[in-house]
């Protein structure tokens, strides 16, 4: 009796253990943003590696624009601080509503440090983003970190000289319909 308890315990643990490993390999996380329309993200991979960490994110208002930007990890070693762990894609997606993805054109670029964004403006609905990478150093795990933020489009200069013009016109009328002399 306590060796098939013991048994059934062990394997328990041993199941617990392999899902913990292949969690390491890939992530999902779901990203809540503060009043401001930040976030933040990142991922510490204890194992050496390739992975490919899924964000996933709702957007409320009608476009949107979204701008990230992230860092790597550094760690001593031999004397110099050298990046753990190297960022190789970030990908943005749309959720459909059967939880499939299609993926967005994005812009990802490394030459002034890790920059992600989607060509077009996120309309309401679920998003997502992979972030593709791998450890660096043979040997030790990585990290990385960053941030994303949600804006609103700001209205171009001449959106609001339509609504000057608009308003202008509507006091005009309000006041032709009060004053008789006016026809």
């Amino acid at each position: 009796m306590k060796k098939a308890l013991f048994s059934k315990v062990a394997g328990t643990l041993l199941c617990t253990a392999g899902l913990l490993a292949a969690a390491g390999a890939s992530a999902q996380t779901t990203l809540t943003f503060d009043a401001a329309g930040n976030t933040t993200f990142g991922s510490l991979h204890a194992t050496p590696g390739d992975f490919i960490d899924t964000y996933l994110f709702s957007v409320d208002t009608n476009a949107s624009y979204a701008s990230g930007t992230a860092v790597v990890g550094k760690t001593w070693i031999d004397s110099a601080r050298l990046a753990n762990y190297g960022i190789t894609d970030i990908t943005f997606f749309k959720v459909n509503a059967d939880t499939s993805h299609t993926d967005l054109g994005t812009s990802f670029s490394t030459s002034a440090g890790i920059e992600f964004y989607p060509l077009d403006a996120l309309m309401s609905g679920n998003y997502g983003f992979t972030v593709t990478g791998s450890t660096a150093i043979a040997g030790m795990g990585g990290s990385y970190a960053g941030n994303l933020n949600l804006a609103a489009p700001v209205p171009e200069p001449a959106t609001y000289a339509m609504l000057l013009v608009g308003v202008g016109l509507l006091g005009f009328t309000a006041r032709r319909k009060s004053n008789d002399k006016l026809g």
